[in-house]
């Protein structure tokens, strides 16, 4: 059996990196956390679920508490809306400080731009994909998800992605680039 958990949205400015002695409340030992994104900015309003229940939302810094009596295994989840969604396992230990890191839609593109400069096309389009699970209209990842089908010689598939660019009010003139190269 699991045990009782509880949660409390950090406020006051402490630095998790500093703790050495087992913080305590009421009898419950404190474990702390950090959600950052891919720029290692931190992560506001996340929530953070344990074992499938939200307990509690990330604060200014990214910051959330974890309080327990057991020292137990616990599935913990952090989400935020526009972000992928992070998950794992735990034990908690008062003496380990949890953290989470969370990527967005722009910031997988950025990766995809950096896999299409060292032609890591395959990995570039896969990156889209992600991006575009989170913002299904992101044109500019459509795009540049159709210009790595293209680099990899996938001109029908790049042709079809096109299509549905243009139908989102892609800019026409990169459309048309690439059509032509198509041909």
């Amino acid at each position: 059996m699991k045990g009782k958990f509880l949660a409390v949205a950090l406020i006051l400015p402490l630095s998790c990196s500093g703790v050495k002695a087992v913080k305590r409340i009421g009898g419950q030992a404190v474990m702390y956390g950090m959600v950052y994104d891919d720029e290692n900015l931190p992560v506001k309003n996340a929530v953070v679920a344990v074992d499938g229940k939200p307990v509690t939302a990330t604060d200014v810094q990214g910051r959330f508490i974890l309080i327990s009596k057991k020292r137990e295994t616990f599935a913990v989840a952090v989400e935020k809306s526009g972000y992928e969604k992070a998950a794992g396992e735990f034990v908690f230990d008062p003496m380990d400080v949890l953290h989470f890191k969370l990527v967005n839609a722009d910031q997988l593109l950025y990766r995809a731009e950096q896999a299409m400069d060292e032609r890591r096309f395959a990995e570039a389009i896969v990156l889209c994909d992600r991006a575009l699970a989170l913002e299904a209209a992101k044109a500019d990842a459509v795009y540049l998800k159709a210009l790595a089908y293209y680099q990899l010689r996938d001109y029908k598939q790049a042709a079809s992605i096109l299509e549905y660019l243009e139908s989102l009010g892609g800019k026409k003139t990169y459309i048309d680039t690439l059509r032509e190269a198509l041909k």
